[in-house]
């Protein structure tokens, strides 16, 4: 009888991570296609559902983190967390690379995103991804050490050729 063993490890993590990746994504497709132009209506019904349930995730990620111990003292450790959880929950396909590391504050880059993929591979505009990922980072960051925020400058799914992050400590915030 086959079972989960019968498949490598690596290929279980991708799975699972690209059917993670399209969760937030795919209900506002299965509805776009049943509704039609008349999805209009309720769109900004679904774009706040779509807003609270990114929230939501960023809160429990930062539970995660907390659980397994993960360091959250500095702008460094909060950004490297944020890298190591991204990858336990969406796997290798997220790629980040830390610009630099100053004091409370660092910088880093996505270069490549499941979610911008997922919305592309299941043919969804991605003018709501940017508000809704902004906003698990901020929460995650927040969650996980409310003495900092984390903003984005840049964003793929606004046109850029990659995403860039800034976390810093709160009221101190400079692009």
């Amino acid at each position: 009888m086959i079972n989960i063993d019968n498949f490598p490890v690596e290929l279980r993590w991708k799975i699972a991570a690209q059917s993670a990746s399209s969760l937030l994504l795919t209900h506002e497709k299965v509805y776009k296609d049943i509704l039609g132009p008349d999805y209009k209506k309720i769109q900004p019904l679904m774009d706040t559902i779509n807003y609270i349930s990114w929230i939501q995730d960023g809160k429990n990620a930062s539970i995660l983190s907390k659980y397994l111990g993960l360091p959250a003292k500095t702008a460094e450790e909060i950004e490297k967390t944020n890298e190591l959880i991204s990858e336990i929950l969406y796997g290798p396909e997220i790629k980040y690379k830390i610009v630099y590391t100053v004091g409370d504050h660092a910088k880093s880059q996505i270069i490549s995103c499941p979610f911008l993929n997922r919305a592309k591979e299941i043919g969804l505009e991605s003018k709501t991804l940017f508000e809704n990922c902004n906003a698990y980072h901020e929460t995650f960051v927040s969650n996980l050490n409310p003495k900092y925020t984390k903003k984005f400058t840049k964003a793929m799914c606004n046109g850029d050729e990659y995403c860039e992050t800034c976390i810093e400590l709160k009221n101190s915030f400079t692009e």
